[in-house]
């Protein structure tokens, strides 16, 4: 299934409970540049600027200590969905992603925690695995341990727009 120039082959998305009985996702892409390069844009500020700030929202910040251990903070402005009618302060909100490294495989994997600061209660767990295939890279992310349904649904939406940003940056 492709949709466009940007990729190979779209996403296979899962959306299911985990093993634990808590929400969880699972979204395999294929982006046309090699795994060094992807794992690069996934741990570079000066590449992360370049998508990762999901749906109409943009990038503000990143630091990021690539390590077991590490932490990493990621921040953003704006709204996913700009709208007529949406107040300055609307567009202009800051919203942070920060967690842990807890696996750092280089360039074949990365596992941390992730707390966004519109639910800092909810701490849950991504680890995006890479693999070589013809003509790309083949990204798997899994995200999991959400403390509802309706958070992991609006995680599909950003990590399916996010990975639509990671395909141009990379491959455009």
């Amino acid at each position: 299934m492709a949709t466009g120039m940007a990729t190979l082959e779209i996403d296979r998305k899962k959306v299911d409970v985990s093993e634990l009985g808590t929400p969880m996702l699972e979204l395999t892409r294929v982006i046309r540049a090699s795994r060094a390069r992807v794992y690069e844009a996934w741990t570079r500020p000066e590449m992360l600027k370049h998508w990762h700030a999901p749906g109409d929202m943009n990038f503000v910040s990143a630091v990021l200590d690539v390590r077991e251990g590490g932490t990493y903070e990621v921040r953003s402005r704006g709204m996913m969905c700009n709208s007529e009618g949406m107040s300055e302060e609307d567009r202009n909100r800051q919203v942070t992603v920060r967690g842990e490294y807890r696996r750092v495989i280089p360039n074949e994997l990365l596992q941390f925690t992730w707390s966004g600061s519109w639910a800092p209660m909810e701490i849950s767990m991504v680890t995006v695995s890479l693999r070589d295939i013809e003509g790309g890279t083949e990204i798997t992310l899994r995200h999991e341990q959400f403390a509802t349904e309706s958070s992991r649904d609006g995680h599909v939406l950003g990590w399916d727009s996010l990975f639509g940003k990671l395909a141009t940056a990379l491959e455009g």
